[in-house]
């Protein structure tokens, strides 16, 4: 009996664990996203107000977008990962109460 005590209690932590972390690097992406954001709108004030930008301010809002691409990408594996971590708690949490 306190062997399978200590097996939920277990299970319950790495679980509320596990979902901790994903919240954690949603968080982190989202801190990415606004910093990359305010970079590639400032290389967008520079062209609004030169009309153009010069092939290493190119360069870097090309750089700058594919990273967004990439955090975008990355949120939406993390936003899966978590939906998926919350339902297999939310069952475990229905079972146990049965």
């Amino acid at each position: 009996m306190i062997t399978n005590n200590i097996f939920e209690q277990f299970d319950e932590l790495y679980s509320r664990w596990s979902i901790l972390d994903k919240v954690g690097k949603e968080m982190q992406l989202g801190k990415m996203w606004q910093q990359m954001s305010v970079a590639y709108n400032h290389l967008l004030l520079i062209y609004q107000n030169r009309g153009y930008l010069t092939p290493v301010e190119a360069n870097y809002a090309s750089q700058i977008s594919q990273i967004l691409t990439a955090i975008q990408s990355q949120k939406m594996q993390v936003d899966r990962d978590l939906a998926d971590e919350m339902k297999k708690h939310l069952v475990k949490m229905i079972i146990k109460r049965m």
